[in-house]
């Protein structure tokens, strides 16, 4: 068996900032499987869960399967496991089938959404069960389970049994028991949605240094697309069974494929327009009601009718008009803290969702008040 790895020195502190700049790098010591998914189907009588997906994954990748309800995300996650077989196609790890392979024997590391604790075992035992199944000698496990609850920020709750600790606690035993064994492939089944907000965002940044500690290629699913957005090197946005769009979080974000995606991922405006003029990847558009601005544009669309995406957050106010802006009636606003959220309507009927952070200088509107919008090319994307 393989020697543990070295713990990463601060993985407690300053999780924020390691985070951030560990987006895009990997552990120092990648033990991650690669991942080929070919083809794979996956019917119900005529309804496919899964239809005909393809799907490459790296060693030492953190990808997320991201879609709502019923979109075949869970269903995936259950093929790669081995939970379900293959109606069609196959699915590789390092380059070999595994459709025959039991799902004890291909070795991943699970964790879902029910923490499946042990309630009569000490966090100890709990974590040192896969060891201990595995016929791992009593000193390795020892020195094994006494890393990992470190890694995991557990050390000081080891002989406590799992009614004696929260349920942000109990998801970290949980995560640690699928870690011990070092898996190549660890596959977590939407294992945030229980807990409240704030220890949901605390355990997505330690999931994710997790990530860059032990190499291992991580498969999330989930339906939120905030943690999808924070945690993964590369989303998959899953609907009707179909991958739709795949790429790092900031290309879903910013550039989403459809509109389906759009919505989906984040909150959206999109506004109907028509193409005025094209200049390489810039388009001149102009809308229902009148406004002309640009937008950037991949696709070789020259004439006719297209939706832009406008992110709220990328919308600027004004009290009084500029060259750029076009005027707007407030029919809603909101403060949320931090942020102020406004909706207002525009002259062509268009409803705009705006963001802005709260400032001193800046009163929150009233109902039937005019602000003067406006956004660049930068700010907005045209949807296939």
């Amino acid at each position: 068996m393989a020697e543990p790895l070295a713990l990463r020195a601060g993985i407690s502190g300053g999780a924020g900032v390691a985070t951030s700049q560990a987006r895009g790098t990997r552990a120092s010591q990648v033990i991650g499987s690669s991942i080929a998914v070919r083809g794979a189907e996956k019917r119900y009588g005529q309804f496919r869960a899964v239809d005909r997906i393809n799907l490459d994954i790296e060693p030492g990748e953190f990808i997320t399967l991201l879609g709502p309800s019923g979109s075949g995300k869970t269903t995936l996650l259950n093929l790669l496991a081995g939970f379900q077989s293959l109606d069609g196609g196959e699915i590789l790890v390092d380059g070999k089938p595994v459709h025959n392979v039991p799902t004890h024997k291909r070795g991943f590391g699970m964790v879902f959404q029910s923490y499946a604790l042990f309630p009569n075992m000490t966090v100890t035992q709990n974590v040192a069960f896969p060891l201990r199944m595995a016929g791992v000698d009593r000193a390795t496990t020892e020195r094994r389970v006494a890393e990992t609850l470190e890694i995991m920020r557990l050390s000081d709750h080891a002989n406590k049994s799992p009614s004696e600790m929260s349920g942000g606690q109990q998801q970290r035993v949980a995560i640690a028991r699928a870690i011990v064994m070092r898996p190549k492939v660890v596959l977590m089944d939407e294992p945030l949605s229980a807990l409240d907000r704030r220890l949901r965002e605390s355990i997505q940044i330690e999931i994710r240094d997790l990530h860059q500690t032990i190499g291992s290629t991580i498969l999330f699913v989930t339906h939120d697309q905030g943690e999808a957005l924070t945690m993964s090197d590369r989303i998959a946005v899953l609907d009707a069974g179909k991958i739709v769009q795949i790429g790092r979080p900031l290309d879903i974000y910013r550039h989403p494929s459809n509109r389906f995606v759009a919505s989906f991922v984040g909150e959206s405006n999109l506004i109907e327009a028509e193409i005025m003029q094209k200049r390489g990847t810039t388009v001149t558009l102009k809308n229902r009601a009148g406004y002309v601005f640009d937008a950037e544009s991949r696709d070789a669309i020259d004439v006719g009718r297209v939706t832009v995406l406008v992110r709220p957050e990328r919308i600027a106010i004004a009290n009084e008009p500029t060259g750029s802006s076009t005027p707007v009636t407030v029919t809603s606003a909101i403060f949320l803290g931090e942020i102020l959220r406004i909706e207002a309507q525009m002259d062509g009927g268009d409803t705009l969702l705006i963001r802005c952070t709260d400032t001193a200088r800046r009163p929150l509107p009233n109902v039937g008040d005019c602000l003067h919008v406006s956004w660049g090319s930068e700010d907005c994307w045209v949807l296939t």
